[in-house]
């Protein structure tokens, strides 16, 4: 899986990468401050497994600054309990951050199943 500090790289640079490669990628800010942006529609089922799903603007997520790190924040203050779905101007949900942990344990559960 491909790896990304959201701090060190633009966050619209982030978004776009796993719009065309339509493949997760590892977001970080800080040690524990992590979570793993998904396309939505592929991974529609992990991110209902989060008890908490709240909606949010792909524009806040790809603006320059640390939005996208408050979002990696949020997932790790929770211990993961908290995924956020990005919609688009149409309200579609288009991406997904969703906890890193979670993301490898149903990784693997697909895997095996």
């Amino acid at each position: 899986m491909l790896e990304a500090n959201c701090l060190e790289e633009s966050p619209a640079a982030i978004v776009t990468r796993v719009l065309k490669g339509k493949k997760p990628v590892l977001v970080s800010a800080r040690k524990g401050e992590q979570g793993v942006l998904v396309p939505y529609g592929k991974y529609e089922a992990l991110v209902a497994s989060h008890p908490r799903v709240i909606d949010a603007l792909m524009k806040d997520l790809k603006k320059p600054g640390t939005d996208m790190a408050q979002y990696c924040r949020q997932i790790g203050a929770t211990r993961e309990q908290d995924a956020f779905r990005y919609l688009d101007g149409n309200e579609k949900p288009v991406l997904a951050l969703v906890g890193a942990k979670r993301f490898q344990k149903w990784s693997g559960a697909k895997k095996k199943g």
